[in-house]
C-alpha cells in the first residue's frame, strides 16, 4: 500500500513539474513531492529493484537514439572524456580539502563526500576505508539533489537558445522517420530488459544502464526500430525522482541543517566546477554547449542523461562520458584518496 501511495505521489509531482515547465520537470517534481511525503510520513517506499528497472529503462531510452553516425563519432568522445575525468578529479580534491579545512570532518571523509561517483559506491568504499560513511552518504545525497534540482536551472541560462532549438529540431526530424508502432516499442523494451538484466548480473558499475543502452543501440543501428515514446520517458523520470525522494529523511534534514554553511560550499563548488569544466570542453572540442556542460555534470549517469536529452545535448555522447567518469572514479579515486591522506597526515 505504501509503495502504491509513493508511486501516486511521484506521478502527481511529476505532472506538476511538467505543468510548471521546470527543467526535467517530471523528475524534479516527483523528487520534491516524494521527499515532502517522506519527511512528513516516513512511509515513502521504492524497492531497490526499481533502481535497476529505472537504469534499464534509461539505457533503452538512450540506446534508441543511437544511430550509425554516433558510432562513427565515438573518437570525438575520448579526448573530452579524459579531460573531464582529470579536471573533475583535481577540482573535487580541491573542494574536498576546503571542506576538510572548514569542518570537523577528517580528510578521507571530506574527500569521499565530494567524490563525483555513485552515491552507493562512494559510501561503501568510504566505509571500507574507515571514513565516516554516514556523513559521506548525506553529502553525496546533497550532491545528487543539487545536481538534479539546481544545476540544470543554471545550465539552461548558459545554453544558447539558437543552438538548443537547432539540436532539438534535428532530433525530432530524425525520430519522425521511425515507425512508432506498438511492435517496435515492445521489441525495444524486450531487448533492453534482457540485455540490461545481463548487465546487472555482471556487477559492472551501472551495468544495467550501459548494457541496455548498448544492446538497444545495436538493435537500432542494424534494424532502425528502436523507439521510446515520450510518455514512457516521462514515467522513467518520475520513477527516478521517486527513488531519490525516498532517501530524504527528517534525520538527514536536521543533521545537514547543522552543517548548512558546508552544504552551501559544496553546492556552489559543484556548480562552478560543472560550468568551468564544461566551458573548457566546449572550447577544446566540437561539442555543442549543452553536450559539454552536461558531460561535465557530476550527477548520476541516468539522471544527467535524461535531463540532458531535454536541453538539446547529444545524449549518447553525454551518457558515454558519464559512464567513463563513473568507472574511472570508482576504480581510481579510492587509491588516490589513500595516497593523499597518507601524504597530508
Amino acid at each position: 500500500m505504501e509503495f502504491l501511495i509513493t508511486i501516486i505521489v511521484a506521478i502527481v509531482g511529476g505532472k506538476i513539474g511538467l505543468k510548471l515547465k521546470i527543467p526535467a520537470g517530471a523528475m524534479i517534481g516527483s523528487m520534491v513531492l516524494v521527499s515532502i511525503f517522506n519527511l512528513f510520513s516516513g512511509k515513502a517506499i521504492m524497492p531497490q529493484e526499481y533502481k535497476v528497472l529505472t537504469q534499464i529503462a534509461t539505457g533503452v531510452f538512450i540506446g534508441a537514439r543511437i544511430e550509425k553516425k554516433d558510432i562513427l563519432g565515438l573518437r570525438e568522445v575520448l579526448k573530452p572524456a579524459i579531460l573531464i575525468v582529470s579536471c573533475m578529479a583535481l577540482m573535487n580534491f580541491i573542494l574536498g580539502y576546503i571542506l576538510y579545512k572548514n569542518s570537523s570532518l577528517d580528510l578521507a571523509t571530506a574527500l569521499f563526500s565530494t567524490a563525483p561517483g555513485g552515491m552507493m559506491d562512494m559510501t561503501l568504499i568510504a566505509h571500507e576505508l574507515n571514513a565516516d560513511s554516514a556523513k559521506v552518504v548525506m553529502f553525496q545525497l546533497i550532491r545528487l539533489i543539487s545536481v538534479i534540482g539546481v544545476i540544470p536551472i543554471f545550465l539552461k541560462k548558459i545554453i544558447r537558445k539558437k543552438e538548443e532549438a537547432e539540436v532539438v529540431k534535428t532530433y525530432e526530424k530524425s525520430k519522425s522517420d521511425k515507425k512508432n508502432s506498438l511492435e517496435n516499442i515492445i521489441l525495444t523494451i524486450v531487448v533492453g530488459i534482457v540485455i540490461g538484466y545481463i548487465g546487472y548480473l555482471s556487477k559492472v558499475p551501472a551495468g544495467a544502464l550501459s548494457f541496455s543502452m548498448i544492446g538497444v543501440g545495436i538493435f537500432n543501428i542494424f534494424l532502425n526500430r528502436g523507439v521510446m515514446p515520450i510518455p514512457l520517458r516521462q514515467l522513467i523520470q518520475m520513477f527516478g525522482g521517486a527513488l531519490i525522494g525516498t532517501k530524504v529523511s527528517l534525520k538527514d534534514v536536521l543533521e545537514m541543517g547543522q552543517l548548512l554553511h558546508l552544504v552551501v560550499i559544496v553546492i556552489i563548488g559543484f556548480l562552478f566546477m560543472n560550468i568551468i569544466i564544461g566551458l573548457i570542453v566546449y572550447k577544446s572540442s566540437n561539442f555543442n554547449i549543452a553536450t559539454s556542460l552536461f558531460s561535465a555534470a557530476p550527477g548520476g549517469v541516468s539522471d544527467i542523461s535524461i535531463i540532458a536529452s531535454e536541453m538539446g545535448a547529444d545524449t549518447p555522447k553525454v551518457a558515454i562520458i558519464q559512464l567513463m567518469r563513473l568507472v574511472s572514479i570508482v576504480s581510481f579515486y579510492p587509491i588516490l584518496i589513500q595516497i593523499i591522506v597518507k601524504i597530508i597526515k
